[in-house]
């Protein structure tokens, strides 16, 4: 399994990936720092690797992110593009009040599946969605 740690120290254009499998194949991929112009493409780098895998469900766990711009917005449509193109699923997770933010006036939080919890959460509280595999909605 991939593993897309940096261990840079914590800069504004710094980002830090960790990798979980999920059981019943797909990857939790847990963000912190910046999501901007500098860091997107390592995370698009990333998830590309991931799709090579054959893995087809995907979580961006976004509650570590403390800032995103458009163009870590861009990313994160061309990533949901390409997750869905590989015949996928992409959920953006808990994510922080400025990326929630951006999500919410920018309109993306309309086009992508965002939950407000976790990956963690959502599997101990709404079960397994027999359909992909991912955790059903929270009761």
């Amino acid at each position: 399994m991939p593993d897309f740690r940096d261990e840079q120290s914590a800069t504004a254009d710094t980002l830090t990936m960790h990798t979980r499998p999920l059981p019943g194949g797909g990857f939790l991929l847990t963000l912190t720092g910046a999501l901007d112009h500098h860091t997107s493409p390592r995370l698009t780098n990333a998830v590309e690797e991931l799709l090579q895998t054959d893995a087809r469900t995907l979580w961006l766990e976004l509650s570590g992110l403390t800032f995103i711009d458009s163009t870590g917005l861009t990313c994160l449509l061309h990533i949901s593009r390409a997750v869905t193109e590989a015949g996928g699923h992409l959920t953006l997770a808990a994510p922080s009040t400025p990326v929630q933010r951006m999500l919410d006036i920018t309109g993306i939080g309309q086009v992508l599946t965002v939950r407000t919890d976790t990956y963690a959460a959502g599997t101990a509280h709404g079960g397994r969605d027999e359909a992909d595999g991912t955790p059903g909605e929270a009761g």
